[in-house]
């Protein structure tokens, strides 16, 4: 029953599906974003933010904002961890400290 609350309030140290419900923008939408695409992909793998973003759009993950693309875009260029492979060129990649 805790972990169920913990998991609700987001206190939990592992990410519930049922948390990730609803529309995501800023600190939560980078954790989430960063921890799937841990899972997804592992640390230091490339890849394209249109391709990350459609890992979130399979996990039920909605982003919030009026171009929900950019929005994604713009978060993950300010994560901790997330390293821009080339400038301009869309690819990115989990850092060993991310």
């Amino acid at each position: 029953m805790l972990r169920g609350i913990d998991e609700m309030l987001g206190l939990a140290p592992q990410l519930s599906l049922d948390a990730m419900h609803g529309e995501l923008r800023g600190k939560r939408l980078r954790e989430i974003a960063v921890e799937l695409l841990r899972q997804k992909r592992g640390v230091g793998t490339v890849v394209h933010y249109r391709e990350w973003y459609e890992l979130l759009l399979e996990a039920g993950i909605r982003v919030a904002g009026r171009d929900p693309l950019a929005t994604f875009l713009t978060q993950i260029a300010r994560a901790p961890g997330v390293e821009s492979v080339r400038p301009r060129s869309g690819l990115y990649r989990l850092g060993v400290a991310g």
